[in-house]
Protein backbone atom coordinates (compact mmCIF):
# COMPACT_ATOMS: atom_id res chain seq x y z
CA UNK A 1 0.00 0.00 0.00
CA UNK A 2 1.13 3.77 -0.92
CA UNK A 3 2.83 5.67 1.88
CA UNK A 4 0.13 8.26 3.05
CA UNK A 5 1.44 11.91 3.62
CA UNK A 6 0.75 11.54 7.20
CA UNK A 7 3.62 14.09 8.89
CA UNK A 8 3.26 11.81 12.66
CA UNK A 9 4.32 8.54 10.18
CA UNK A 10 6.82 10.08 8.44
CA UNK A 11 8.43 12.05 11.36
CA UNK A 12 8.77 7.94 13.39
CA UNK A 13 10.66 6.92 10.44
CA UNK A 14 14.25 5.78 11.17
CA UNK A 15 17.13 6.89 9.11
CA UNK A 16 20.53 5.57 8.19
CA UNK A 17 23.83 7.52 7.16
CA UNK A 18 26.36 7.23 4.37
CA UNK A 19 28.02 9.66 2.66
CA UNK A 20 30.72 10.02 -0.33
CA UNK A 21 30.96 11.73 -3.55
CA UNK A 22 29.17 8.80 -5.47
CA UNK A 23 25.92 8.87 -7.61
CA UNK A 24 22.83 7.19 -5.67
CA UNK A 25 23.27 4.15 -8.07
CA UNK A 26 26.73 3.72 -6.81
CA UNK A 27 26.21 3.94 -3.26
CA UNK A 28 23.29 1.49 -3.40
CA UNK A 29 25.41 -0.90 -5.36
CA UNK A 30 28.16 -0.03 -2.75
CA UNK A 31 25.80 -1.01 0.27
CA UNK A 32 24.79 -4.14 -1.68
CA UNK A 33 28.39 -5.52 -2.04
CA UNK A 34 29.03 -5.02 1.36
CA UNK A 35 25.37 -6.28 2.44
CA UNK A 36 26.60 -9.60 0.46
CA UNK A 37 30.04 -9.82 1.61
CA UNK A 38 28.27 -9.80 5.43
CA UNK A 39 26.07 -12.76 4.73
CA UNK A 40 27.92 -14.56 3.04
CA UNK A 41 30.91 -14.51 6.47
CA UNK A 42 33.61 -13.62 4.54
CA UNK A 43 35.96 -11.30 6.23
CA UNK A 44 37.33 -7.48 4.75
CA UNK A 45 40.92 -9.60 5.05
CA UNK A 46 39.07 -12.68 2.93
CA UNK A 47 38.06 -10.67 0.50
CA UNK A 48 41.28 -8.40 0.31
CA UNK A 49 43.21 -11.66 -0.27
CA UNK A 50 40.91 -12.97 -2.69
CA UNK A 51 41.19 -10.01 -4.97
CA UNK A 52 44.91 -9.38 -4.13
CA UNK A 53 43.96 -5.73 -2.70
CA UNK A 54 44.61 -4.24 0.32
CA UNK A 55 41.82 -4.31 2.58
CA UNK A 56 41.92 -0.53 2.04
CA UNK A 57 40.24 -0.95 -1.48
CA UNK A 58 37.12 -3.20 -0.22
CA UNK A 59 36.33 -0.74 2.60
CA UNK A 60 36.78 2.17 0.01
CA UNK A 61 34.65 0.25 -2.67
CA UNK A 62 31.98 -0.54 0.15
CA UNK A 63 31.92 3.12 0.67
CA UNK A 64 31.10 4.31 -3.04
CA UNK A 65 34.70 5.74 -2.83
CA UNK A 66 36.55 3.26 -5.29
CA UNK A 67 35.87 3.08 -8.66
CA UNK A 68 33.56 0.38 -9.56
CA UNK A 69 35.21 -2.17 -12.53
CA UNK A 70 32.91 -4.67 -13.56
CA UNK A 71 35.75 -7.47 -13.54
CA UNK A 72 36.41 -6.46 -9.81
CA UNK A 73 32.81 -6.39 -8.98
CA UNK A 74 32.22 -9.59 -10.37
CA UNK A 75 35.06 -11.64 -9.02
CA UNK A 76 33.87 -10.35 -5.46
CA UNK A 77 29.79 -11.44 -6.14
CA UNK A 78 31.54 -15.18 -6.93
CA UNK A 79 33.65 -15.11 -3.67
CA UNK A 80 31.01 -14.23 -1.63
CA UNK A 81 28.54 -17.08 -3.99
CA UNK A 82 26.26 -15.41 -5.93
CA UNK A 83 25.26 -17.25 -8.37
CA UNK A 84 25.51 -16.17 -12.34
CA UNK A 85 22.09 -14.66 -12.68
CA UNK A 86 22.73 -12.61 -9.46
CA UNK A 87 26.54 -11.20 -11.07
CA UNK A 88 25.04 -10.05 -14.42
CA UNK A 89 22.15 -8.34 -12.70
CA UNK A 90 24.64 -6.43 -10.61
CA UNK A 91 27.44 -6.12 -13.39
CA UNK A 92 23.94 -4.59 -15.56
CA UNK A 93 22.99 -2.42 -12.31
CA UNK A 94 26.71 -1.48 -12.65
CA UNK A 95 26.44 -0.36 -16.29
CA UNK A 96 23.68 1.41 -15.29
CA UNK A 97 25.00 3.18 -12.36
CA UNK A 98 27.91 4.71 -15.19
CA UNK A 99 25.24 5.94 -17.28
CA UNK A 100 25.49 9.46 -17.16
CA UNK A 101 22.36 10.98 -15.70
CA UNK A 102 19.78 13.15 -17.27
CA UNK A 103 21.19 16.24 -16.53
CA UNK A 104 24.77 15.90 -17.35
CA UNK A 105 23.64 17.76 -21.25
CA UNK A 106 23.12 20.86 -18.97
CA UNK A 107 26.15 20.13 -17.15
CA UNK A 108 27.97 23.55 -17.86
CA UNK A 109 25.22 25.63 -16.22
CA UNK A 110 25.62 23.07 -12.76
CA UNK A 111 27.79 22.95 -9.96
CA UNK A 112 28.71 19.77 -8.39
CA UNK A 113 26.06 20.61 -5.48
CA UNK A 114 23.43 21.52 -7.96
CA UNK A 115 24.26 17.89 -9.46
CA UNK A 116 24.42 16.29 -6.74
CA UNK A 117 20.75 17.74 -5.70
CA UNK A 118 19.43 16.65 -9.28
CA UNK A 119 21.16 12.76 -8.68
CA UNK A 120 19.03 12.69 -4.85
CA UNK A 121 15.83 14.18 -6.62
CA UNK A 122 15.97 11.33 -9.29
CA UNK A 123 16.55 8.50 -7.14
CA UNK A 124 14.00 9.98 -4.60
CA UNK A 125 10.55 8.65 -3.31
CA UNK A 126 9.52 11.47 -1.39
CA UNK A 127 10.67 15.09 -0.90
CA UNK A 128 9.00 17.23 1.79
CA UNK A 129 10.01 20.98 1.63
CA UNK A 130 9.50 24.34 3.08
CA UNK A 131 9.31 27.43 1.06
CA UNK A 132 9.54 30.70 3.60
CA UNK A 133 10.16 33.21 0.16
CA UNK A 134 8.94 31.91 -3.27
CA UNK A 135 7.31 29.25 -4.85
CA UNK A 136 9.52 25.95 -4.64
CA UNK A 137 11.16 25.22 -7.67
CA UNK A 138 9.32 21.98 -8.71
CA UNK A 139 6.16 23.86 -8.31
CA UNK A 140 6.89 26.80 -9.95
CA UNK A 141 5.07 27.59 -13.96
CA UNK A 142 7.36 28.41 -16.90
CA UNK A 143 6.79 32.10 -16.91
CA UNK A 144 7.14 32.06 -12.92
CA UNK A 145 10.99 30.75 -13.66
CA UNK A 146 11.84 32.79 -16.16
CA UNK A 147 11.19 35.68 -14.66
CA UNK A 148 13.04 34.48 -11.42
CA UNK A 149 15.85 33.22 -13.39
CA UNK A 150 16.20 36.63 -14.83
CA UNK A 151 16.69 38.14 -11.41
CA UNK A 152 19.14 35.31 -10.27
CA UNK A 153 21.71 35.42 -13.51
CA UNK A 154 21.41 39.15 -14.67
CA UNK A 155 24.61 38.75 -15.99
CA UNK A 156 23.64 36.01 -18.22
CA UNK A 157 22.68 36.43 -21.70
CA UNK A 158 19.13 35.30 -23.59
CA UNK A 159 20.53 31.69 -24.46
CA UNK A 160 21.98 30.50 -21.23
CA UNK A 161 19.09 31.70 -19.58
CA UNK A 162 16.61 30.10 -21.86
CA UNK A 163 18.72 26.83 -21.10
CA UNK A 164 17.91 27.36 -17.97
CA UNK A 165 14.52 27.34 -17.98
CA UNK A 166 14.54 24.19 -20.45
CA UNK A 167 16.63 22.68 -17.94
CA UNK A 168 13.92 23.82 -14.80
CA UNK A 169 10.79 22.18 -17.34
CA UNK A 170 13.18 19.04 -17.59
CA UNK A 171 13.66 18.72 -14.04
CA UNK A 172 9.58 18.86 -13.52
CA UNK A 173 8.91 16.43 -16.04
CA UNK A 174 11.77 13.75 -14.76
CA UNK A 175 10.09 13.61 -11.09
CA UNK A 176 6.97 13.83 -11.59
CA UNK A 177 6.23 11.89 -15.46
CA UNK A 178 8.68 9.13 -14.59
CA UNK A 179 7.43 5.73 -14.31
CA UNK A 180 6.95 5.60 -9.89
CA UNK A 181 6.19 9.98 -9.81
CA UNK A 182 7.87 11.91 -7.35
CA UNK A 183 5.69 12.40 -4.38
CA UNK A 184 6.45 15.86 -3.47
CA UNK A 185 5.08 17.66 -0.43
CA UNK A 186 5.89 21.51 0.40
CA UNK A 187 4.73 23.38 3.11
CA UNK A 188 4.75 27.35 1.54
CA UNK A 189 4.95 30.83 3.65
CA UNK A 190 1.50 32.73 2.44
CA UNK A 191 4.43 35.60 2.20
CA UNK A 192 5.85 33.69 -0.68
CA UNK A 193 2.99 34.17 -2.87
CA UNK A 194 2.34 37.92 -1.44
CA UNK A 195 5.78 38.13 -3.54
CA UNK A 196 5.06 39.52 -7.22
CA UNK A 197 7.92 37.89 -9.49
CA UNK A 198 7.43 38.49 -13.18
CA UNK A 199 3.80 40.69 -12.78
CA UNK A 200 0.56 40.26 -11.80
CA UNK A 201 -0.53 38.25 -15.05
CA UNK A 202 2.14 35.64 -14.34
CA UNK A 203 1.45 35.72 -10.46
CA UNK A 204 -2.46 34.72 -11.70
CA UNK A 205 -0.97 31.90 -13.60
CA UNK A 206 0.88 30.43 -10.83
CA UNK A 207 -1.73 30.77 -8.51
CA UNK A 208 -3.80 28.72 -11.09
CA UNK A 209 -1.61 26.14 -11.23
CA UNK A 210 -0.89 25.64 -7.44
CA UNK A 211 -5.31 25.73 -7.41
CA UNK A 212 -4.93 22.98 -9.57
CA UNK A 213 -2.50 20.92 -7.58
CA UNK A 214 -4.95 21.38 -4.83
CA UNK A 215 -7.86 20.31 -6.19
CA UNK A 216 -6.39 17.11 -7.83
CA UNK A 217 -6.85 14.50 -4.95
CA UNK A 218 -4.89 12.10 -6.87
CA UNK A 219 -2.09 14.04 -7.48
CA UNK A 220 1.32 13.15 -6.17
CA UNK A 221 1.70 16.41 -5.30
CA UNK A 222 0.30 17.76 -1.88
CA UNK A 223 0.71 21.41 -1.20
CA UNK A 224 0.44 23.44 2.05
CA UNK A 225 0.35 27.40 2.31
CA UNK A 226 0.63 28.09 5.98
CA UNK A 227 -1.29 31.51 6.69
CA UNK A 228 0.37 34.80 7.84
CA UNK A 229 -2.17 35.03 10.95
CA UNK A 230 -0.48 31.61 12.32
CA UNK A 231 1.40 31.43 15.27
CA UNK A 232 5.10 31.21 15.12
CA UNK A 233 6.04 27.51 14.06
CA UNK A 234 9.63 25.80 14.30
CA UNK A 235 10.34 26.23 10.49
CA UNK A 236 10.01 29.87 10.71
CA UNK A 237 14.00 29.45 12.13
CA UNK A 238 14.56 28.10 8.75
CA UNK A 239 15.56 29.01 5.17
CA UNK A 240 14.34 27.13 2.18
CA UNK A 241 14.45 23.14 3.07
CA UNK A 242 14.14 19.74 1.60
CA UNK A 243 14.13 16.51 3.25
CA UNK A 244 14.84 13.73 0.00
CA UNK A 245 13.60 10.55 1.08
CA UNK A 246 14.71 7.31 -1.19
CA UNK A 247 13.34 3.57 -0.97
CA UNK A 248 15.66 1.84 -0.17
CA UNK A 249 17.01 0.73 3.07
CA UNK A 250 20.58 1.52 1.95
CA UNK A 251 20.04 5.45 1.42
CA UNK A 252 19.64 7.81 4.26
CA UNK A 253 17.75 10.64 3.90
CA UNK A 254 19.38 13.91 3.10
CA UNK A 255 18.64 17.43 4.30
CA UNK A 256 18.99 20.44 1.94
CA UNK A 257 19.57 23.50 3.53
CA UNK A 258 18.95 26.11 0.01
CA UNK A 259 21.65 28.98 0.13
CA UNK A 260 22.15 32.23 -1.76
CA UNK A 261 25.05 30.69 -3.93
CA UNK A 262 25.27 26.90 -4.66
CA UNK A 263 28.60 26.76 -2.59
CA UNK A 264 26.62 28.52 0.58
CA UNK A 265 23.64 25.22 0.43
CA UNK A 266 24.07 22.34 2.39
CA UNK A 267 23.61 18.89 1.91
CA UNK A 268 23.48 16.09 4.92
CA UNK A 269 22.76 12.95 5.79
CA UNK A 270 23.37 13.49 9.80
CA UNK A 271 20.52 11.77 11.13
CA UNK A 272 20.34 14.46 14.20
CA UNK A 273 19.58 17.19 11.13
CA UNK A 274 17.27 15.32 9.44
CA UNK A 275 15.20 14.57 12.24
CA UNK A 276 15.39 18.01 13.78
CA UNK A 277 13.87 19.59 10.50
CA UNK A 278 11.68 16.31 10.53
CA UNK A 279 10.17 17.27 13.94
CA UNK A 280 9.87 20.86 12.84
CA UNK A 281 8.32 20.30 9.25
CA UNK A 282 5.87 17.91 11.79
CA UNK A 283 4.96 20.44 13.82
CA UNK A 284 4.22 23.20 11.05
CA UNK A 285 2.46 21.21 8.58
CA UNK A 286 -0.07 20.68 11.75
CA UNK A 287 -0.67 23.99 12.22
CA UNK A 288 -1.76 24.57 8.61
CA UNK A 289 -4.53 24.61 6.75
CA UNK A 290 -4.83 20.52 4.98
CA UNK A 291 -3.23 20.49 1.47
CA UNK A 292 -6.52 19.99 0.12
CA UNK A 293 -7.86 23.72 0.83
CA UNK A 294 -7.89 26.03 -1.79
CA UNK A 295 -4.59 28.43 -2.57
CA UNK A 296 -5.03 32.00 -0.90
CA UNK A 297 -4.94 34.60 -3.11
CA UNK A 298 -2.04 37.22 -2.39
CA UNK A 299 -3.16 40.54 -0.48
CA UNK A 300 -0.48 42.94 -2.75
CA UNK A 301 -1.35 44.99 -5.42
CA UNK A 302 0.79 43.42 -7.78
CA UNK A 303 -0.82 39.94 -7.46
CA UNK A 304 -4.37 40.72 -6.87
CA UNK A 305 -6.83 38.81 -9.43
Amino acid sequence: MAEQFDPHVLGRRGMSRARSGATSALRLLAADLRARRVASGVSIAVAAEKLDVHPTTIRRLEAAKHTFKPATVAHLLRVYGAAEPEVEDVLARLADANTPGWWHEYRDLLTAEQAERLDFESSASLIRGYAPGLVPDLLQTGDYTRALLAAQYPGEDRDRLGRRAELADRRKREAFDRERPLRYWCLIEHAALHRVVGGPEVMRGQLDHLNAIAADAASHIKVQVMPLTTQPHPMLASGAVEIVRFDHRYLADRLVVRGLHQSAATITDDIDAVRAFNRAMDSACLAAPRPTTAIPSPLTRGGER
